[in-house]
């Protein structure tokens, strides 16, 4: 999950979706949401809701309800288009 980022000083899209809009919290699901997330958005950097849920319904996140995590893949989709 580390190597996604440009440099320690820059987050990669996904990882700055994930900080800014509060996608994550105990960690237990953390780095296999972003991963899959960025795979999505590398693949389809505009993704609808459902398929951001798709994407993600074979990770367990036991503390956000998934709707911070989603609303943090849409940010990332704005701010970077899935791209470095």
């Amino acid at each position: 999950m580390e190597g996604l980022a440009k440099s320690a000083d820059e987050l990669h899209p996904v990882q700055r979706g994930f900080w800014e809009e509060h996608g994550l919290q105990c960690g237990y699901c953390t780095p296999g949401m972003i991963m899959t997330t960025s795979a999505l958005l590398a693949e389809k950097p505009d993704p609808s809701e459902a398929e951001i849920r798709h994407a993600i319904e074979g990770n367990i996140c036991r503390c956000t309800g998934y709707q911070q995590i989603v609303n943090a893949v849409q940010h990332a989709a704005r701010l970077g288009k899935g791209g470095r």
